[in-house]
């Protein structure tokens, strides 16, 4: 795939140039989302990450299976990541691959290897997220840190330290929380943390006065999970998050690490070997409808419940990727039930412990809030742990093609599904909807054609889960397990959010194409048709759209130049990162969009694009001289435009088109004397008529219609002073002289040049 863009920051060195200890943070690099090959210098020292990064305010991020490569000119001999997670945690410098003189202790990995003048990491196990990179140079070591200063405080004394701080922002200070968990959500095997709230009154259960977001404890260096009485010291950076969807304040600590001061009875142990954990409440699945019907209407239970049941229909099945299974579970070991007047309960996306499929009638016991979803289904809550006593029966899958798939759909009744699953394997021949980071799901046609390029005889994987984080694209080789579904006219996949496997990665490269390129192609359509296959299109958003939260997409307008009246093409409900809201509602926010180019009264891109917001290009406007202009312009290709703003001023040498309803074409020069015709103003607006010799400015972008003459067409011209001369009238006594090229006023016997300066 094309890059989407290579951005090379400029970074503001934070010691002299030659310190043996360069300190580098977030802050210092100007990036965004999903930047490709990345590189920045300062002090000397490269840092460069491929093929992906995210950089924040004050976090750099190496994607799983990204490269972090740090160079300088001297030998390096040390380097300390300052990570926001723990070891072998997500995020934490433990996932990075093994190397020989790197290791890692608590947020800190450092390595202290043979001294060499460039050093790759490579995030092998999951994503890292540093906070603050030193590089050691001229033999300098890592040596023992210092401590950064901690601040103990109870619970309360971490509420009022976070309310002093502004909306979103994050303590510099780090602190240690004393307190008892008393509102504990399940251990996420999924993400190999957990969720509880914290308070100094060990009785005040359901509370929710701290949060400890995304948190881990442990014990002789044992993960482990925390129970409702636990008493802990939680380390980390407190947080006043804003959640503006709950319309409330929560103080918190995220990615934070926590140790046992005491330990409430029952199970802390998190490898599933062992029974649920005996403080909570064990019931049946009739017990937990008769509490989750007792809700109000999105409504949840303040406190976990262990619910043991059969699994009596799968919604979801097992996805190794992502680590959930959705299924509904009845009292009856039997029972095919999947509805709560059928006496049965939904496990949403519930995390199985031994990470394997509990397979229809498996026993298991899930832990879990309960919730009043809607007001019409009553489930689990947040995240699911789910101990599989027994498994179930795991169906055995059948290999076929996707015209078999379409067969098997066609002979459905509408909304009609198969009993059974198959194996469905093709080649994406469209993409309706790209892959949306925010949710992880794109929607793909297949079919048994490489080539393809229509959704004719194609299968749709309806919202489905890649097992990449990257967007699938065409011709990829993919595979999917799932019941067949008729939805009216498309055959497609049982439910949203299926996993399916890539076996062989896309080779389709998009073209990038400008507004004016895109608003070309889409005008050679017929009406409501769309181009096979997709673009990315760059320009300026001219007419802001509004965030649609819900569905994360937003409409808006795009034109090739900032500052423009009107955006020629309409981005239609394209993917839009939650975290850009504010940008796709802002004027001259520069974008690529990826996707399908469509003719609906005009130039679009079709609805299920993504938008990227990238650094725009330098678009200032040149001023310059009709030599300057000539030359830039042949520059170009024939038949090429300049990406930038030309500012040309010149003499009319000639008048090609006389002035009428406010356009004029003329030619000009650098010497009003001049014969020659080398640039071309055509079809200028301009508010009056001009003649030989007027000193004229034309602004616009330079074209090369055939490699001779260079041309600014429809470009917008203005009478320009004369550099002086508009101070001398010119008349019978005052006459125009040209003296070998230069342009002189004779007046009463004095000579001036056209400044109006008296030269003679």
């Amino acid at each position: 795939m094309k890059k989407f863009f290579t951005f090379v920051a400029a970074l503001m060195a934070v010691v002299a140039v030659n310190a043996t200890v360069v300190t580098l943070t977030p802050g210092q690099f100007t990036a965004g989302e999903n930047v490709e090959n990345f590189s920045g210098t300062v002090s000397g020292i490269t840092v460069a990450i491929a093929p992906k990064t995210t950089i924040t305010a004050d976090q750099i991020r190496v994607f799983k299976n990204s490269t972090i490569t740090i160079s300088a000119e001297k030998e390096i001999s040390g380097i300390v990541f300052t990570c926001t997670a723990n070891g072998e945690v997500k995020y934490g410098p433990g996932c990075f691959a093994a190397q020989d003189g790197y290791s890692f202790e608590g947020k800190v990995g450092t390595w202290a290897g043979t001294p060499a003048t460039s050093v790759a990491f490579t995030a092998s196990s999951n994503q890292v997220r540093a906070t603050k990179i030193e590089v050691y140079l001229d033999g300098e070591t890592p040596g023992t840190p210092t401590p950064q200063e901690v601040v103990k405080v109870d619970v309360a004394g971490a509420i009022a330290a976070g309310q002093a701080l502004a909306d979103g922002k994050t303590s510099e200070e780090l602190y240690e929380v004393t307190g008892y968990v008393v509102n504990a959500e399940p251990y996420s095997t999924q993400h190999k943390n957990q969720i509880w709230w914290m308070s100094d009154d060990a009785e005040n259960t359901g509370a929710q006065e701290f949060e400890a977001y995304a948190c881990t404890v442990s014990e002789n260096k044992v993960q482990m999970q925390v129970l409702n009485g636990d008493k802990v010291t939680l380390t980390g950076n407190i947080t006043k998050y804003n959640d503006t969807k709950k319309g409330k304040i929560i103080i918190e600590i995220k990615n934070g690490t926590a140790l046992f001061i005491s330990k409430a009875e029952g199970d802390h142990s998190i490898s599933g070997d062992t029974p649920p954990a005996q403080d909570l409440d064990t019931i049946n699945v009739a017990k937990a409808l008769e509490i989750g019907g007792a809700l109000d209407k999105g409504g949840k239970t303040d406190v976990a419940y262990v619910i043991e049941g059969y699994v009596s229909d799968i919604v979801t099945y097992y996805d190794p990727t992502s680590d959930f299974e959705t299924f509904w579970m009845t009292d009856d070991k039997t029972s095919t039930a999947k509805t709560n007047a059928d006496g049965a309960f939904e496990v949403y996306k519930g995390n199985p412990v031994q990470k394997m499929e509990v397979g229809l009638h498996g026993h298991v016991y899930v832990t879990a809030k309960i919730t009043n979803y809607n007001g019409t289904t009553i489930e689990t809550s947040g995240s699911a742990s789910v101990n599989i006593v027994k498994q179930g029966e795991v169906d055995e899958v059948e290999a076929i093609t996707v015209a078999k798939a379409l067969e098997l759909g066609e002979a459905l009744a509408d909304k009609g599904t198969t009993a059974e699953r198959y194996e469905i394997t093709g080649y994406v021949a469209n993409v309706y909807n790209f892959l949306n980071p925010d949710y992880g799901s794109e929607t793909l046609w297949i079919t048994d054609d490489p080539e393809s390029t229509s959704t004719e005889n194609a299968f749709q994987i309806y919202r489905g889960k890649p097992n990449t984080k990257t967007a699938t694209g065409l011709h990829a080789k993919v595979k999917v397990v799932t019941k067949i579904k008729k939805y009216g006219s498309t055959i497609e996949t049982d439910g949203s959010t299926i996993p399916f496997e890539v076996l062989e990665a896309s080779t389709f490269v998009p073209d990038t194409v400008d507004i004016d390129k895109a608003v070309e192609i889409a005008e050679a359509l017929g009406e409501n048709a769309k181009t096979p296959v997709y673009y990315v299109v760059k320009g300026f958003i001219q007419e802001p759209g509004t965030f649609d939260s819900q569905n994360s997409n937003a409409t808006f307008k795009l034109s090739q130049f900032p500052n423009e009246a009107e955006g020629p093409v309409k981005a239609y409900r394209a993917t839009v990162l939650k975290a850009d809201a504010e940008k796709v509602a802002t004027k001259n926010s520069y974008v690529n969009v990826t996707g399908y180019l469509m003719k609906k009264g005009g130039a679009q891109i079709a609805q299920g694009a993504i938008t990227a917001f990238v650094e725009a290009p330098q678009m200032d406007t040149i001023h310059c001289t009709v030599a300057e202009a000539i030359a830039a312009g042949k520059l170009l290709p024939v038949e090429g435009k300049s990406d930038r703003i030309y500012a040309v001023t010149g003499y009319v040498t000639m008048v090609a088109e006389e002035f009428s309803a406010g356009v004029e074409s003329f030619f000009l020069a650098d010497d009003a004397a001049s014969e020659e015709y080398n640039f071309y103003a055509a079809s200028a607006s301009i508010a009056e008529s001009v003649e030989a010799g007027k000193r004229v400015q034309v602004v616009g972008r330079l074209q090369n219609p055939n490699g001779e003459i260079i041309t600014i067409e429809n470009g917008k011209a203005s009478i320009a002073p004369a550099e002086g001369i508009e101070n001398i009238v010119l008349t019978e006594k005052a006459q125009k002289v040209v003296v070998d090229g230069v342009i002189y006023i004779v007046r009463d016997n004095k000579m001036f040049d056209v400044r109006g300066t008296q030269v003679r």
